[in-house]
Formats: C-alpha cells, sequence, structure tokens
C-alpha cells in the first residue's frame, strides 16, 4: 500500500498523450505552462505593434488637452501683461494659434504694436496740506468740498 501511495504522490503532473504516442491520431494537448507561454509571446506582439491601447490613447489625448488649456490661460495672461484687453484681446485669441505660448509671444510682439501701450499708473497731483497748519478736520474737509472758481 505504501508504494501505490509513493507512485501516486510523486506524479504531480498528469501525463498527456501525444499524437505521436497515439499513433498521429487527435489532437495536441498543452500543458498550462505551454499555453502561458504562447499567450505570453502573443501578447508581446501585440505591443510590439505600436498600437497604443484605448487606455493610453485617452491618456495621451487629456494630457495634450491640459496643455492646450495652460497655454492659452498663458497667453491670455501676456496680454493682460502688455495692455491688449478688450475686443482687441479676444481678436487675438480667436484668431492666433494659443498652443505655443513662445510662437503667440513673438507674434503678438511684432502684429501687436499699435495695440500694446505701456501704461504707468501714477497718482494725481494732489495738493496736501502742512501737517501743523493748525486747521482743523472739519475745515480741511469744508474746504475740499468748496467749489473752485
Amino acid at each position: 500500500m505504501n508504494e501505490n501511495i509513493n507512485t501516486t504522490m510523486n506524479t504531480t503532473e498528469p501525463t498527456t498523450p501525444t499524437p505521436e504516442a497515439t499513433g498521429g491520431q487527435g489532437e495536441k494537448l498543452f500543458t498550462q505552462d505551454e499555453v502561458n507561454r504562447i499567450v505570453s509571446e502573443r501578447l508581446a506582439r501585440e505591443r510590439a505593434k505600436g498600437e497604443p491601447d484605448e487606455r493610453e490613447t485617452a491618456l495621451v489625448e487629456r494630457e495634450k488637452a491640459i496643455k492646450a488649456k495652460e497655454s492659452r490661460y498663458a497667453c491670455e495672461d501676456y496680454l493682460k501683461e502688455v495692455g491688449i484687453i478688450g475686443k482687441s484681446r479676444d481678436a487675438f485669441l480667436e484668431v492666433l494659434d494659443t498652443s505655443d505660448f513662445d510662437r503667440f509671444k513673438t507674434i503678438v510682439d511684432r502684429l501687436g504694436g499699435p495695440y500694446i501701450s505701456k501704461v504707468t499708473v501714477t497718482g494725481a497731483e494732489v495738493a496736501h496740506p502742512p501737517m501743523n497748519s493748525g486747521a482743523t478736520l472739519e475745515s480741511r474737509i469744508a474746504d475740499a468740498f468748496k467749489p473752485k472758481i
């Protein structure tokens, strides 16, 4: 009985008949290792074809869309920076390609000369009363609202 148990325990994989053993008739049977190897080889060949799968394609498209939005925002900021606002800004954004910020900036600098105004904001010239003039706050407010003739 011990011999019978030992012989069944030593054979972990059942042997499958091959076409040669059965006289060349019947179908070939594969072990799990052979099936795994065949499937892996086919998958490797498919991947090597260079065709990205749907997930990769979706990720690439999403990345392109994000970069396009970032570039457009950079272009909008640049137009604000150089003082092109309103309808002119909208026209530049509509007509010019905003996908490449550096190229957009170059074109705006060349075409936008008449539109670009370097504005410097300064405070209005206001006469400041001397600090110790002896005038009260009420009198200074009244002076500010007097009609100037």
